[in-house]
């Protein structure tokens, strides 16, 4: 028992028959082709087959760590990925109360400015367009409307109160006067007398109960192409050589 040789299987190295052979020996003969091959060559090429065809259910591939790895890539990019649309958001909250900043800083006095120029404006239509004044040195004078219509220039006195009115045809230069009405006051029509340049309307008023009290208003108007334009300033004296023209 002791002796007996342990045969093993083995492949013909030239035909691929199947044998068995004893492993102690180098070389050995295939009964089917009668060919000589290297026993270890022909144990080996057994081994392979068999390993490759007959035991394919052994192998057991492990995949769980694949699976995990790939899972944890995963999530790692969908954090990073809600983090990057957070900084996103908070950029862009930044950017707008930015905006915002720069709006107030700049938007501000801008508004300002154009209100401010909105009013100066307002004051000078209403002065070329037409307006109001008084004789300062009389409490209870009348107040004097006056306008610019069609290329002529208008002065309206609704109330004289109490004082003389007259149209100063001496001191005014490049107009004239073309009517004068004294129905419900006071009414003055004055027409350019010049192709362009500056004209001057002036008024005297005097106060009836104290003739000493006197004063002028002066009219200066712009004339273009034979028609007044119109009210360049208006200015009040009580001798007409405190007026340059």
């Amino acid at each position: 028992m002791g002796d007996e040789v342990k045969m093993v299987p083995a492949l013909c190295t030239q035909c691929g028959g199947k044998l068995t052979v004893d492993p102690i020996q180098e070389t050995a003969e295939c009964p089917f082709c009668g060919a000589s091959f290297a026993v270890e060559k022909a144990i080996s090429n057994y081994n392979v087959q068999n390993a490759t065809f007959e035991h394919v259910d052994n192998v057991n591939i492990d995949m769980s760590g694949t699976v995990h790895t790939v899972l944890d890539f995963v999530g790692k990019q969908m954090s990073e990925s809600r983090e990057m649309r957070k900084e996103l958001r908070k950029q862009q909250k930044e950017d707008e109360k930015e905006y915002f900043n720069r709006f107030v800083k700049i938007g501000i006095p801008f508004f300002i400015i154009f209100f401010i120029f909105a009013g100066i404006m307002v004051v000078v239509l209403n002065r070329i367009d037409g307006g109001e004044a008084s004789t300062s040195d009389t409490e209870e004078a009348s107040t004097v409307n006056y306008d610019v219509e069609r290329g002529r220039f208008y002065i309206d006195i609704p109330n004289p109160a109490g004082y003389i009115w007259e149209f100063d045809e001496f001191h005014s230069s490049g107009v004239n006067l073309d009517s004068t009405k004294e129905k419900n006051g006071l009414h003055y029509e004055v027409s350019a007398d010049q192709s362009f340049g500056m004209g001057y309307a002036v008024l005297h008023w005097q106060d009836e109960d104290d003739p000493e009290r006197e004063g002028y208003m002066i009219y200066e108007l712009d004339i273009e192409d034979n028609e007044i334009s119109y009210v360049i300033t208006t200015t009040e004296v009580s001798d007409m050589s405190e007026f340059h023209f």
